[in-house]
């Protein structure tokens, strides 16, 4: 299954932007606009890793990182934190908060990308090792619980809960198999009604997943119940919303004890190493249930030759030594499956019937006692009963002697331990099941005499540490001498300090020498067993060599100092963007990181030569500032090498694989070892990062080279934001220098163009007044039209003035009621709705934050063409109201439409993009008079508030403007 990722960011389009970069990345992703949102998710889906910005409203990242770390399992979870920030102080606090890395915006999706999938590996790396280090421990605490002593019940029951916690899944249950072998008891449960525990019964089979188990004799993974086939699903389960589950045979001998299951209600699949660790448990109990049969089997047998004993059971008998006549009791003869009478009384009865290969040693013990060697005669043997199987016995007696000390008669009593004897060879049998288990897992295992401070050790102690099994001393003095002097001390006060406190569990890690005089890091832990009167007696333990995982934790500690220094020294490049300052950081920074004696940057011409344009030395090192430098080795060939990323590392450039006129050309330099990486810009080459060593050959590390190129990769993002800036710089100054033009030409046509004008209509005024009336129809007729171009030239004049000043003069944006302004206007407009006889309908409008006077201009400008452009024949009806517009991802509203809507003539709709253009008319001035410039004024308004203007229309069909604005936009 592919990572789950937490996407946190209150930027919906970066929240966006990084989840479709991560889904296309193979990944899957979960988003959240707030801290407290992204605590719930976490808390309810639990991902892989969490993307947090550092800042947004409400809870920002530190806080929100902080408190995820509290959850379960947020401790391992990695954090990468997202940050504007670059100041050291807001780096550390991210660190404190629990981060495990750091990203600054911009974000560079192969960075970015990188650093996601270094992360998300560590932690799995960690959590793999986490798991399988737990499941070792587990097992072996079962074992030593097992060995303890621990009842059948308590340990399947801490069985149970140990798959659970182990596997993290919601349920586990282990059945035993009755006598019947049809039925299956729930013997212990997590997850399920712990009053079902000794009750609930289920049948095997293929009715139950567990009695299928037990038909195919190994482990059965179900990765979805709801579509099983093999096997029907028991009503046990039905009441539960299972669907995933494990289930391994609990084997015993002859006949399997049970099943050992693990289920969870999610979609799961489980690995080679979680089937091992429950198949791993199940083997535990069942040493343990074999174990404790058998002890079981021997306590029974013994209680039985006690009764045996005191109701007269034994068979009895008395021996005649010198004429071989013994006399047997019926329960003797019964033992051996004969009737009364089917037994002589002659001692052949007995002799023939003993096992010949117990016959000879019987004998010996026989005289060793008629010579007094022993007190009294005791034996165990087989003898043959009538059915032809042997049974052993226990065999005691006491002689006679007469006076010369011969011994004339014997009497003893016969008792049956065949089921004893069989009880001790499965105890036997345990027994090396146990020292099997010993010898299987890894680790060391030791059993630890506390009365006799006498220590058994299995043999993994020549395996994992190389002492041979004489070298192991059999106390713990040989133990203390081989703990690290640093650690001696401390952990033989932490295990004594525990059997003291008659604590049952001690666990610690220390460094314990291995036969080569190295030392292993050890994780060990026992488990003390108390006597009746709880004094401890023994403890038993295992010492588990995690030398691989305290190198993977310290790897994983380098890795992380490498981030923050890479970090730091990023940090210090992107704090200017200035170029000389940025390059002048970067050779320094990294002359200091690799204790290198010359580190320069050295800039590319297209010819292949170049300038070192910046310089960090140490004092003995000779210069090379500002060199031009036209190596004859370095052809075109080289150049597209780097284009497509090539890093060069010599370590000696005598023996490195290189031209000789290049090594001539290097030696020029008094270079001895070189590391050179390409640094890009905006996917062209741009130059060189390079370090020289010049005092003597030198080894590159892996990390070194890796973190140098990640250091020409910042260098090349800043030298491409310090090029922005610089474009930026530039345009803002054309921009600044076209305003002020602007401003200039308004000022022009405010003062010079208009003075003509009045000059035109002020001395054609005074002419029609003095002689209108001696000028013929001709002469008023041209008059009339002079006057008339120089008011459409004043009214053009004033429009573009307007529409020049809509940037020029534009005031900050403050809340306005938008019916408010709307009635203002229809006031202006009083006597044109008059003449028109229009009606005015006006709905809800809202408040935005906008110009005012721009608002007042943009609506007197809609409503007034409104009122222009009717139908002769028809009552102007003309409606304004609004839509608020919701964005999916909020609730709030983002934006909001303002409709002017008109019944007059309309127009065609191809026209659409033509009308909002400066001196664009659909009609002569014969019909409706106008400049042209209305509409241009009012688009020019709305894209100053970050809007949008349209129409829609059809001719003779009226006409609807639909303003489209922020509410609250970006002022």
């Amino acid at each position: 299954m592919t990572n789950l990722i937490l996407v946190v960011d209150d930027d919906h389009c970066v929240r966006k932007q990084l989840h479709e970069l991560l889904k296309t990345a193979g990944y899957r992703v979960l988003e959240a606009s707030s801290g407290e949102e992204a605590l719930a998710i976490y808390t309810q889906q639990r991902p892989d890793m969490v993307l947090l910005d550092a800042l947004m409203s409400g809870m920002d990242g530190f806080t929100c990182c902080a408190q995820l770390k509290s959850l379960p399992g947020g401790d391992r979870t990695p954090v990468l934190m997202i940050t504007g920030l670059t100041d050291q102080q807001s780096l550390e606090k991210a660190f404190a908060a629990g981060a495990a890395d750091f990203i600054t915006k911009p974000i560079k999706w192969p960075i970015l990308r990188q650093r996601v999938q270094r992360l998300l590996e560590a932690s799995h790396a960690m959590q793999a090792l986490r798991q399988q280090t737990e499941q070792q421990i587990l097992v072996v605490e079962l074992s030593q619980q097992a060995l303890a002593g621990t009842d059948i019940t308590s340990l399947m029951q801490q069985a149970v809960t140990f798959v659970a916690q182990c596997l993290e899944v919601e349920y586990s249950k282990a059945w035993e198999l009755l006598p019947d072998n049809n039925t299956l008891l729930l013997r212990a449960a997590v997850g399920w009604q712990q009053q079902l525990v000794g009750k609930a019964t289920i049948q095997a089979g293929n009715n139950s997943q567990a009695g299928y188990t037990l038909n195919v004799n190994e482990p059965v993974i179900v990765e979805d119940l709801r579509t099983e086939t093999r096997f029907n699903s028991s009503p046990f389960f039905q009441e539960q919303p299972l669907i995933s589950s494990l289930s391994v045979v609990i084997h015993g001998k002859g006949r399997a004890f049970g099943v050992l299951g693990a289920h969870t209600t999610k979609y799961r699949t489980f690995s080679k190493d979680e089937i091992y660790f429950l198949q791993a448990t199940a083997n535990v109990l069942a040493t343990a249930i074999a174990r404790q049969q058998a002890e079981e089997a021997l306590k029974e047998s013994e209680q039985r030759w006690q009764l045996a004993v005191r109701g007269s059971n034994d068979g009895i008998w008395d021996w005649n030594v010198k004429t071989n006549e013994v006399f047997f009791s019926t329960r003797w003869k019964e033992m051996l499956g004969y009737e009364e009478q089917e037994i002589s009384n002659h001692l052949d009865e007995w002799s023939s019937r003993v096992h010949p290969d117990d016959l000879g040693w019987v004998r010996r013990v026989i005289q060793d006692h008629f010579d007094k060697k022993t007190p009294f005669y005791i034996s165990e043997y087989r003898i043959r009963c009538k059915d032809g199987t042997y049974k052993w016995i226990l065999d005691r007696g006491q002689a006679l002697w007469d006076e010369d000390g011969n011994a004339v008669r014997m009497v003893g009593s016969h008792t049956d331990i065949t089921e004893r004897k069989l009880a001790e060879e499965q105890l036997h049998q345990s027994e090396e099941r146990f020292q099997i288990l010993a010898r299987a897992t890894t680790d060391v295992v030791w059993d630890w005499d506390l009365s006799t401070d006498q220590v058994w050790w299995n043999e993994n102690v020549q395996t994992l540490f190389g002492y041979p099994p004489e070298a192991s001393r059999n106390n713990t003095n040989w133990w203390y001498e081989c703990i690290h002097p640093d650690d001696r001390q401390r952990i033989i006060a932490d295990i004594h300090a525990v059997i003291d406190s008659k604590q049952q569990f001690w666990s610690n890690e220390y460094r314990f020498r291995r036969a080569d005089g190295s030392y292993a890091d050890i994780f060990d832990r026992g488990y003390v067993v108390l006597d009746r009167a709880g004094n401890p007696v023994r403890m038993i333990g295992a010492m588990m060599d995690i030398s691989d995982r305290k190198r993977v934790q310290e790897e994983l500690q380098r890795q992380n100092m490498r981030s923050r220094l890479f970090a730091d020294i990023t940090l210090k490049i992107r704090q200017s963007l200035q170029i000389d300052d940025i390059l002048q950081t970067s050779v320094t920074e990294v002359q200091k990181l690799l204790g290198a004696d010359r580190v320069v940057v050295f800039k590319l011409r297209p010819d292949g030569s170049g300038t070192v344009v910046k310089e960090a030395v140490v004092p003995s090192t000779p210069m090379i500032l500002g060199r031009n430098i036209v190596d004859p080795c370095f052809q075109e060939d080289y150049i597209e090498k780097y284009r497509r990323g090539r890093i060069s590392a010599i370590e000696d450039i005598t023996q490195a694989d290189i031209q000789p006129c290049h090594v001539e050309f290097l030696q020029g330099l008094s270079v001895k070892a070189n590391l050179v990486v390409p640094i890009i810009m905006q996917n062209q080459l741009w130059g060189l990062l390079i370090a020289h060593q010049c005092a003597h050959p030198r080894h590159w590390d892996q990390w070194e080279t890796e973190l140098l190129r990640q250091l020409a990769d910042q260098i090349g993002i800043a030298l491409a934001q310090a090029r922005l800036l610089e474009q930026e710089t530039r345009q803002r100054q054309e921009l600044s220098r076209s305003n002020e033009e602007l401003q200039e030409f308004a000022f022009v046509a405010s003062h010079d163009l208009q003075e003509p004008l009045r000059k035109i209509k002020t001395f054609g005024d005074r002419l029609k007044a003095s002689c209108g009336d001696v000028l013929n129809e001709q002469g008023r007729d041209y008059l009339e039209r002079m006057q008339n171009a120089a008011r459409r030239m004043q009214t053009l004049i004033e429009d573009l003035l307007t529409l020049s000043r809509v940037t020029t003069r534009a005031q900050p944006f403050v809340a306005v009621d938008i019916l408010q302004v709307t009635q203002e206007v229809l006031s202006d407009l009083e006597i044109s709705i008059q003449q028109t006889g229009a009606t005015i309908e006006i709905g809800e409008l809202p408040v935005i934050d906008a110009d005012p006077l721009q608002m007042r201009q943009l609506l007197q400008n809609l409503i007034g063409n409104a009122l222009k452009f009717h139908r002769k024949e028809i009552q102007p009806v003309v409606k304004i109201y609004s839509k608020i517009l919701y964005d999916s991802e909020h609730v709030s509203p983002e934006q909001c439409q303002i409709i002017v809507e008109d019944n007059g003539i309309g127009f065609n709709e191809k026209y659409l993009d033509r009308i909002f253009n400066v001196f664009q008319r659909l009609h002569g001035r014969s019909e409706y008079d106008g400049t042209g410039i209305g509409l241009a004024i009012c688009r020019k308004i709305v894209e100053r508030h970050q809007g949008s203007i349209t129409a829609k229309s059809e001719p003779g069909r009226g006409a609807k403007f639909i303003v489209t604005l922020p509410i609250h936009p970006h002022s």
